[in-house]
């Protein structure tokens, strides 16, 4: 392997780790109380189903990044459980509560610390990653101490492109202006962290959550990055 010159991280379960008890990475833990008690939905349960499947036929469009309030909103209006005005007051309600609570329910992933340490001696780091919420992936990474480390994020919402899409890799190969094949890319989804990024020409490695995060396969990957540890210059 091309000794790399950089080294492009996801963010969400692959530094920071944001699944729930179940593994789900809805964002929902800590709010979805909240349209239950505004009468909306009979239970959380129904609510975060109502949102699952919202998201499962993309009732807001197609492509790019799309903003958590915007996906709330489309759930409250488009099942029919409030008005234009009281579906506004509720999102806005549960940004408030998703704002305060929702830095405090991330973890960051064992050894990640250390592994950064080693590889920023060695080449420049950097992060793209796919979230809801524009500029919070850089937050969270000041937040949990590791924003000092990385040259730059791009994040989908404040670009508009996510993960999968052509859009964010180019974006990320015209920010560190090397040779793709000296660039490697890191994260936890096989297709949007391994199989996009060598499309690009970029290096790739699998960090593998199974028996981490519940309900996630083994990688197809023999050199996948179980732990931060084996991953090393």
């Amino acid at each position: 392997m091309l000794k790399m010159q950089w080294v492009l991280f996801d963010c969400f379960n692959t530094l920071i780790d944001d699944f729930d008890a179940s593994g789900s990475i809805d964002g929902l833990e800590t709010i979805a109380h909240l349209p239950v008690a505004a009468g909306l939905f009979p239970s959380v349960s129904k609510f975060r189903s109502a949102y699952t499947a919202a998201r499962a036929v993309n009732w807001w469009q197609r492509e790019s990044e799309v903003h958590f309030e915007v996906r709330l909103r489309e759930v409250f209006i488009r099942q029919g459980r409030a008005s234009a005005a009281s579906a506004e007051r509720l999102v806005s309600e549960m940004l408030d509560v998703f704002e305060q609570t929702y830095p405090a329910s991330l973890r960051l992933t064992p050894g990640v610390e250390t592994m950064l340490q080693a590889w920023s001696a060695e080449a420049k780091l950097a992060v793209v990653s796919n979230f809801f919420m524009p500029e919070w992936p850089q937050k969270m990474l000041e937040h949990h101490g590791l924003g000092d480390y990385f040259e730059f994020v791009i994040d989908s919402a404040a670009l508009g492109s996510k993960k999968p899409e052509p859009e964010i890799y180019l974006t990320a190969l015209k920010r560190v202006a090397v040779d793709p094949a000296e660039v490697l890319f890191v994260g936890d989804d096989y297709q949007r962290d391994v199989v996009a990024p060598r499309i690009h020409g970029m290096q790739a490695r699998h960090v593998c959550r199974h028996g981490v995060r519940p309900g996630i396969e083994p990688s197809p990957e023999d050199n996948a990055i179980k732990h931060w540890d084996d991953f090393r210059p």
